[in-house]
């Protein structure tokens, strides 16, 4: 082994071995600093201890692609959220190139949601397809539920809208 390669792996050892050492309490302190969710996944991949502290310190998750991932993995990944913002169908289906009860149900996420997070109070919905059912759903299961913002959604009537007018803060 040369002495460079020796010198290398002895210095990403020892930096690995300080990265490892900061008490739970500084680095979830230094996690919750970090607003930018790129900056956060990113921090999330330096070593286990990290991964582990980033999961349990999120509050905010961004999906931008609700076929990406299932409702259930978010929710094991990240057991504390309080915001979500959930995109669905593509882009083009704004310009009806996509039919129109084409997926992107979000009855399933809050089913899930609704069990994982309670304490759930904001969700950014554009392009899903949301019921008046699923916004009654919404509104009697998160009791702390403040903010909810439809983009490009569809489904809905002011029935469901009343639901969420009446039920939450």
């Amino acid at each position: 082994m040369t002495q460079s390669k020796w010198c290398r792996d002895s210095w990403l050892t020892e930096f690995a071995t300080r990265v490892r050492s900061f008490p739970d309490e500084v680095l979830e302190k230094v996690l919750s600093l970090l607003s930018c969710y790129k900056d956060r996944s990113s921090a999330s991949l330096v070593c286990k201890d990290w991964y582990h502290a980033e999961r349990w310190s999120r509050t905010h998750v961004f999906i931008g692609n609700c076929y990406a991932v299932t409702p259930e993995i978010v929710a094991r990944r990240f057991p504390k959220i309080r915001s979500l913002v959930l995109k669905g169908k593509p882009r083009f289906s704004d310009f009806n190139l996509v039919p129109h009860d084409w997926g992107a149900d979000v009855q399933p996420w809050l089913a899930c949601f609704a069990n994982a997070y309670p304490f759930l109070e904001e969700l950014r919905l554009k392009r899903m397809r949301v019921s008046d059912e699923s916004l009654e759903f919404l509104a009697l299961s998160f009791p702390n539920f403040k903010r909810i913002s439809l983009l490009s959604c569809d489904g809905f009537s002011t029935d469901g809208l009343a639901a969420i007018a009446t039920h939450c803060k």
